[in-house]
């Protein structure tokens, strides 16, 4: 080194946006402090593995940077020039731990930037350092770190005090998960605070049995304040007040960690199962609660609830945003604070999207790893487990998920109104045995919710497909309040715009779908609730799926285009919810291919499925129950022509090959790649102002848009917004009714049967 170089020592950062350099031994001692303390808290958890996991998170912390000591990086940092030369730091961390016979820690390095590779061709040290398809290290480079490492060790052990390097195994992907995961948030927020991109941020304390006495306050606090209550409306209020007392008080026992509960719609689930989470958090200190909901537009709904029903009188009323942090693309915050602590999972209560939560657990990316060492030692609440993930991919999170619970001191509920008990099913679950998960709500509770909900409404069928025009006739004579879904986006458009047009409904008619930007979304939803809090009759909604779980709608009748049993009966949750309407339907329906409507090609099965379910129940005398759907979901891995039993299995064998970036791609809850496209023109204008200080907010192109699948953008012929590439501007004819539909109806012929399904 130079003269200067060692009066300023060396450097782990160059000087960037008004921040400074920062100096080698301060960032890798930050970064080895918080690693420990992040790693620290997990291990306590898990005193079988405890020893090992802090470890190995020691070593690869404390050695993580080692390559920056190199003469050619210390003058890409003192420069600070836009290239390395191809340098890749991380090469001599790995090349010492590997020398001492830690090769999990040397992994962990290795991966803290690249993320974690085939980790078999990666820890055979013969291959580890030159295996150029995942690092694409020249060998040049393996043969300097080598010449230069005695140097590199020299410097560093001058400069910061030695780490004993040992070497202990970790046995399973989600054990070296959770240690990449400690390294690179300890490495990603020291840097960022370094650059003054994030702060520390002390995240508020769960405080559990407090939460758990207020949210008694609350729930005592709910009574109906409308007309009188009909007999079924007192009965589902008692029965609102049982599944909320039985699943607080449940006994929480040694060695039983995992739950189920199966309690129907509208029987007060979002704060039943709260309870009980609040009273294990405060019985086994646990530190945080995670709610993972399927659909991000249910995620709003519940945050409202929680941060209401958990306020403390001792907290602000906007400190409530960083109690109960939602982390969906789609949120706004008052406060950078409740962003950062929404983001790295740190708040007490984190509500978050199936698609982010079982994604983390999968993941070898290191931005989706970075907050996964927060889940051990937290309660988990998978609301509407029945549509969390498809089923091919259950196996291995159950897998993940009994780990955490068993080893990691996590506590789980697996909640929906229509569970299939999966895990039940022999060979569904292949490695692991049967399992017999204990209900939340005891028999006598559960049987009376089942006895109501198989009264509630009349599930019934219309088996022969039917043209637009008797399909429209046959909705329109049935009562309203009425609420149509469909199985794509095109085809409630077409459905809506007849309602609306050739049938002369005009007003009465609303459609909701992701044709619609969320913000036209947003307001359609406020109309809908609307006008069944004003008992208004004579109306439809048309829409899709996105209706389907968790929002808090009640209609008269609701028809569901054939999909799976568990879709159906998801669709009665949106009816009579409180049993306010005398005999109330749901109805399976089919239509044909013509006239504008589309068939989803992936709905033969389960409508075929779904059919012999029917036949069979007509047989017994009785309707399709929710205690039907682990029969049904059983058929439909059974026919599926091997498809999804042979997915599950190659994902258990690629976790089991330790080939984590295969399990990454094979377990992405949504495979279906989109594109933004923006809707709102003026929205348009100032993205494309070159002066950026002008341009929007991110949360207002959300809004503002939609997302399109990966093509349509070309079918469409849509222009890529000037200086955004990958991102478009809509440029057919839009409006708050159809949504982009509109444009697509005018330009598409659909006569033949629809040459554009959406």
């Amino acid at each position: 080194m130079t003269g200067s170089d060692e009066q300023h020592g060396p450097l782990a950062h160059s000087a960037r946006d008004g921040s400074p350099e920062q100096a080698y031994c301060e960032h890798v001692a930050n970064v080895l402090h918080l690693a420990r303390c992040f790693a620290g808290r997990a291990a306590v958890l898990s005193p079988g593995r405890g020893k090992a996991f802090l470890s190995v998170v020691e070593a690869a912390a404390a050695y993580h940077d080692l390559g920056k000591l190199d003469d050619l990086f210390q003058d890409v940092l003192r420069h600070n020039r836009r290239t390395n030369r191809g340098f890749k730091h991380w090469d001599a961390g790995s090349a010492y731990l590997l020398g001492q016979k830690a090769g999990e820690a040397a992994v962990v390095a290795f991966a803290h930037h690249i993320g974690l590779p085939n980790y078999k061709q990666q820890i055979n040290t013969d291959k580890f350092r030159d295996y150029s398809e995942i690092e694409g290290i020249p060998l040049r480079q393996n043969a300097r770190t080598d010449d230069q490492l005695p140097r590199y060790l020299a410097e560093h052990h001058r400069l910061l005090p030695f780490v004993a390097v040992k070497g202990y195994k970790l046995d399973t992907g989600l054990v070296r998960r959770l240690a990449l995961s400690c390294l690179v948030d300890a490495d990603h927020s020291d840097t960022a605070r370094h650059y003054k991109n994030e702060r520390e941020i002390p995240a508020p304390e769960l405080r559990a049995a407090e939460r758990l006495a207020q949210l008694d306050k609350y729930v005592a606090g709910l009574t109906p304040n409308t007309a009188p209550l009909n007999d079924r409306e007192r009965r589902r209020l008692k029965l609102r007040r049982d599944v909320y007392r039985a699943c607080r008080e449940r006994e929480i026992k040694d060695g039983e960690r995992i739950y189920t509960c199966d309690s129907p719609v509208g029987t007060g689930k979002t704060t039943a199962v709260m309870a009980h989470l609040l009273r294990a958090a405060a019985e086994r200190k646990l530190r945080r609660i995670f709610v993972v909901l399927p659909f991000t537009n249910i995620i709003d709904q519940s945050v409202g609830v929680y941060r209401k029903a958990l306020h403390l009188s001792d907290e602000h009323e906007t400190a409530m945003e960083s109690v109960v942090a939602a982390h969906h693309h789609r949120v706004d915050f008052s406060s950078y604070e409740a962003r950062c602590l929404a983001a790295r999972w740190d708040s007490p209560v984190v509500v978050t999207t199936a698609v982010q939560f079982f994604e983390t657990l999968a993941a070898c990316d290191t931005s989706a790893l970075r907050k996964l060492h927060q889940i051990p030692g937290s309660a988990i609440f998978v609301d509407e487990a029945h549509a969390a993930v498809p089923p091919a991919l259950w196996p291995q999170m159950l897998r993940w998920l009994c780990e955490l619970c068993e080893d990691w001191g996590c506590h789980l509920v697996l909640a929906s109104g229509t569970l299939a008990r999966f895990w039940e099913n022999p060979g569904f679950m292949q490695e692991i045995e049967r399992r017999e998960i204990p209900d939340l709500i005891d028999h006598a509770v559960r049987a009376e919710t089942r006895e109501f909900e198989e009264s509630r409404v009349l599930i019934r069928t219309k088996p022969q497909a039917m043209p637009l025009i008797t399909l429209g006739g046959f909705v329109r004579d049935k009562p309203g309040p009425r609420l149509v879904v469909f199985n794509t986006v095109q085809s409630a458009a077409v459905f809506a715009r007849y309602l609306r047009e050739k049938l002369n409904l005009g007003e009465s008619v609303e459609h909701i779908s992701t044709a619609l930007t969320p913000h036209d979304r947003a307001h359609t939803i406020q109309r809908v609730k609307e006008r069944l809090a004003s008992k208004q009759a004579d109306w439809t909604l048309v829409a899709t799926s996105c209706v389907e779980a968790g929002v808090d709608f009640s209609f008269r009748t609701a028809f569901r285009e054939s999909w799976s049993l568990l879709n159906l009966l998801q669709i009665a949750g949106r009816v009579s919810r409180s049993g306010e309407h005398e005999g109330a339907e749901v109805w399976d329906f089919r239509h044909d291919a013509a006239t504008g409507l589309s068939l989803h090609p992936q709905a033969e099965l389960p409508r075929r499925i779904l059919e012999q379910m029917f036949s069979e129940c007509d047989q017994r005398g009785r309707q399709p129950i929710p205690g039907d759907c682990t029969d049904a979901l059983q058929r439909e891995v059974l026919q599926d022509h091997g498809e999804k039993a042979l997915r599950m299995e190659e994902i258990c064998q690629a976790e089991r090959d330790c080939d984590y970036p295969q399990v990454a791609k094979l377990c992405r809850v949504i495979d279906a790649p989109t594109q933004t496209v923006v809707i709102e023109p003026e929205l348009v204008q100032r993205l494309e102002n070159p002066d950026r200080g002008q341009w929007p907010h991110w949360r207002e192109v959300m809004l503002g848009s939609v997302q399109l699948w990966m093509g349509k953008e070309q079918e469409f012929r849509l222009p890529e917004l000037r200086g955004l590439p990958g991102v478009f501007r809509w440029n057919l004819a839009y409006d708050p009714f159809l949504g982009y539909m509109a444009g697509v109806l005018q330009t598409v012929d659909l006569a033949d049967g629809g040459a554009c399904c959406l």
